[in-house]
Order: structure tokens, then sequence, then C-alpha cells
């Protein structure tokens, strides 16, 4: 009950501006190694324990809704070895300076945030699971090792190792021979669904993970939804903003009383931005670390780039 409450908390300040109201700055430490976060009035909000990645210089202005650093607070450690699948070199942040978790290492960063959610490891399981950008997690960390979402759905693995690839830039994940291995699909809720080798009416949703069909997860709910996702397929802006994607749009959230908004994106295909839309129709950019603009004012503001 507690830690609802807490993330509702969290959604509150994210969108409705009450963190934003707070000015934060980077700081670099006296030997450029080390970096942190201190508000407009110099206390420190993230102590300087972490490398200084070159995303930010001294003294710049963050906007972020949430901030990934890399490394991890002096107090917390995560032991890894080269045939862990789970591993984590980074710390999400709220604004308020809380540790909200620990990303999937990917592609020498945070895990990327796709259809509303991204991986993390729970430091002391060292297990993999599944978590909303702003801390509510959506699939505990249990599971050895979790693919990247699609359409709604994640693979997980339990009994499996990492194997480097030659080279060592690249690896994959293989059955581990010391434990008991097993693979299976979860949505986004983290209710298991098993595929069908052909496609129906309720299971048109193909998952190249496995080549089975699933469950449209993003079906629109009813009528209202489906002309909610006609328009936004027919509005030039949008289209303007997805011209490069070519799939259809999906309702990634539905608005609840902590959260007012539609967030539609593209599904199955990786997509940073997205759309959100309020109780009165308004259209606005949005993509989970910044807080949301107008959504012609933001194509106005990246013409040309």
């Amino acid at each position: 009950m507690i830690r609802t409450i807490v993330i509702a908390a969290l959604f509150l300040c994210h969108f409705f501006g009450i963190a934003q109201e707070q000015k934060l700055y980077l700081f670099i430490s006296a030997d450029s190694l080390k970096q942190g976060v201190k508000d407009q009035n110099g206390r420190v909000i993230i102590p300087d324990d972490h490398p200084a990645a070159g995303y930010w210089s001294d003294g710049e202005l963050i906007a972020d809704t949430i901030i990934d650093f890399y490394g991890m607070p002096v107090n917390q450690h995560f032991a890894f070895d080269s045939l862990q699948a789970a591993y984590t070199g980074n710390t999400t942040f709220d604004r308020k300076g809380n540790v909200l978790y620990h990303p999937f290492l990917f592609d020498n960063g945070a895990d990327y945030i796709r259809e509303g959610a991204r991986r993390f490891v729970d430091i002391k399981s060292r297990k993999m699971g599944l978590v909303h950008p702003y801390g509510k997690i959506l699939i505990p960390a249990q599971y050895d090792f979790i693919s990247p979402v699609e359409s709604g759905y994640v693979r997980v693995y339990n009994g499996v190792k990492r194997k480097i690839e030659a080279g060592g830039e690249h690896w994959s994940i293989i059955p581990d021979p010391l434990k008991k291995y097993e693979t299976f699909v979860l949505n986004k809720d983290g209710k298991r669904v098993d595929g069908r080798e052909t496609s129906t009416p309720d299971a048109p949703v193909s998952l190249w993970q496995d080549s089975l069909y699933y469950p449209s997860y993003y079906a629109a709910a009813d009528e209202k939804e489906q002309k909610l996702l006609l328009r936004i397929a027919q509005d030039p802006d949008v289209q303007e903003l997805f011209a490069e994607d070519n799939a259809a749009y999906s309702i990634i959230e539905r608005p609840s009383r902590e959260f007012p908004y539609y967030v539609i994106g593209c599904a199955k295909q990786f997509a940073p931005s997205y759309i959100l839309i309020d109780r009165e129709g308004a259209l606005y950019h949005f993509d989970y670390y910044k807080p949301k603009m107008p959504l012609k004012a933001y194509l106005a503001s990246n013409k040309g780039i």
C-alpha cells in the first residue's frame, strides 16, 4: 500500500510539474572524474559518486524527469561475473535524488525505454525484471534474462548464462548445464501467455522471438479508443513525427487518476517518441525523459535537426 502511494506521488510530480519547479544542475568534481546533481540553492541532490560521462557539462541545467547515471551510489554494489546474463552498471534517479532502479546495461548504456517499459536488474538477487520508466515494477526481478519488449510481450529465461562471441564485443545467452533451463512469454502485466502456431482473429500478433501468434496486447478497448487511434493515424503532425517508423499506432498507456493521459506509440519498433493526449484531446510530444511539449511546438523547434 505504501509503495502504491509513493509511485502515485511520483507520477503526479512528473506529469503536473511539481518536480519541475525545482531547478537541477549537473556538477563535476574537482578532479573532473565524478559527477552529481545540485539544486538551485546548491543543495546536493545526487552526490558525485558517478563517473563523469560527458552527456552534460558542469553547471548545465537538467530538465529530465528521470536521471540515468553510470555507476552505483557509494552504499550500493553489484557483484558481476562474466557468465552472468543480468548485468547493470547504471542507476536511475528521480528528481529528488531517490534511486528508482538499476536499468539493465545494454549497448554500453542504460536499457532503452520501449513501449513504456525497460528492463532492470535487482542488484541483490542479480535477477532481471521489467519496470515502468518512473519506477513502478511491472514484472518482478525473478529471471536470469528478459528479452526487449515487443508488442506488449517479453520472453523470460531462467537457467541461462552469457556467452561472449568472437572478438569480445557481442554476446548471447545459452542454457547453463548446471541449472534448470526454462523459457516462456509474459505480457507487460506479468501474466504468462502461450503462443499459437497459426494466426487467428483473437491471436493475430506474431513475435520475432518465436514466430508464434499472440493476442493483441494493445487492442483498442472500445469504439472510443478505435476512433482515437483513427484520428491519430490521420493527424498530419503525428505522421510527421513518426514518418520513419511506418508502423501501426498503439495505446501504450491509458489515463488514470495519477496519469490523466493516453500514451500513443508504435509497438514492435524502437520509437523513442510518443504522443500524449489529454482529456481535452490536445496532443503533446513525450519521451518519458523530458516534460511534455505541445506537439506542434515540438515539431517547430526540431525543424532541420
